[in-house]
């Protein structure tokens, strides 16, 4: 093993057998101690070593019990301070299905239907949020967009025509002759006095903007801030300790003390002082408290395990409840990509669910996340794992 693989794994202590596994608990060419979750280790150390990631962690969760939690690397750019185990990280997207699980909550407690028109511009039927459009209406088609329209992306943005607007806070703020960052509700007012892309409800176009307004929506029907109600109605219920998902600080002063630094080189206008000196993307480049329903969020891997555990994390019924019905071929996951992070939750019919973070995303080529749900999905296909019975 190399140097640097063994830096990587030095604050990981290897898995050791407990029990054996019968000959039909796993493959002969298996190790016949068990579990043997070394397996895992390997993985995370030579891939975190070949793209000389410093920080990750991976949990792993069987047939409903967490069995492998671990954290790789180092805490600080200096690599003098270990990554706790108890590491948490930025989400970024993977903030998207914790969302829908609180819409899906409203739903059920018969607060809100899914068909609600989420703008209330002045139609028979009215809408949830009563927003005034800056300037004026930008599109009359904005009164057809409905709670789930926003929810599989079919709300009618389409960034890669116009580009994200939820990234746009410099220029929004100037527009509105306002403090940079703007905010949600600025934010979302100057959305509404844009014209759409698309037909609501008509193709899907990956929607930050979308998944902004639905936090709105969660707060307007719920009356509670964003994040108190995900935690008394999302997580509470599945078991899931306070302070195991939080709200994401912008500046790594007010990062919770168990977060890494966020690797990346790329440079930005700081946000929230424009006309000052560039800073490191991670950290201030965007206004991260603003994006808490579509990429805000910080957790460990266990508060992301107990999530996928009960909720659907992709599709067309992301945030519904999981049946525990699925075939052992079903397969589900949410990624995200922030300039400094790369995540991948994933959801398995055969029992599996697993968490991926990383302190860093590739500047070219495909992302991490994918890169390691290839490694790991094959690991657990080939039936590498020998799993602990109880």
């Amino acid at each position: 093993m190399s140097y640097s693989s063994q830096k990587l794994l030095l604050p990981v202590l290897l898995v050791l057998a407990l029990s054996r596994c019968t000959e039909t608990s796993a493959p002969a060419a298996v190790t016949d101690l068990c579990p043997n979750f070394e397996h895992f280790d390997s993985i995370m150390g030579q891939f975190m070593s070949t793209r000389s990631i410093h920080a990750g962690a991976l949990g792993v969760m069987k047939n409903n019990r967490i069995v492998y939690e671990k954290s790789f690397g180092w805490k600080d750019e200096a690599q003098q301070t270990v990554l706790p185990q108890d590491v948490m990280m930025r989400l970024a997207s993977v903030t998207k299905p914790i969302t829908g699980a609180a819409i899906r909550k409203l739903e059920n407690e018969e607060l809100l239907d899914l068909d609600d028109y989420v703008f209330d511009l002045g139609q028979p039927e009215g809408g949830i949020l009563s927003l005034e459009p800056f300037r004026s209406l930008g599109d009359t088609l904005l009164s057809q967009v409905t709670v789930r329209h926003l929810l599989i992306h079919r709300g009618g943005w389409d960034r890669d025509v116009v580009g994200d607007l939820a990234f746009r806070e410099i220029r929004i703020a100037e527009a509105m002759e306002v403090p940079s960052p703007p905010g949600r509700v600025n934010t979302a007012r100057y959305v509404l006095g844009q014209p759409l892309q698309l037909q609501p409800g008509s193709e899907r176009a990956y929607s930050n903007i979308g998944y902004l307004m639905l936090g709105l929506v969660v707060e307007e029907i719920s009356g509670m801030d964003y994040l108190t109600y995900v935690l008394e109605n999302v997580f509470d219920p599945i078991g899931v300790a306070r302070g195991e998902l939080i709200q994401g600080r912008t500046f790594p002063e007010n990062q919770d003390s168990r977060e890494p630094w966020y690797d990346s080189e790329a440079m930005s206008k700081n946000v929230f002082d424009p006309s000052g000196p560039q800073v490191k993307t991670p950290f201030g480049g965007w206004d991260l408290e603003g994006m808490i329903s579509f990429g805000g969020l910080v957790a460990s891997t266990r508060a992301i395990l107990e999530f996928l555990d009960t909720y659907q994390v992709s599709g067309d019924d992301i945030g519904a409840q999981r049946t525990g019905t699925e075939s052992s071929t079903w397969r589900r996951n949410h990624t995200g990509s922030l300039s400094g992070t790369n995540t991948l939750a994933r959801q398995r019919g055969d029992g599996v669910n697993y968490v991926v973070l990383f302190n860093k995303r590739p500047s070219t080529g495909g992302y991490y996340s994918s890169q390691i749900r290839e490694e790991i999905d094959d690991l657990l296909d080939r039936g590498l794992i020998c799993w602990p019975r109880n």
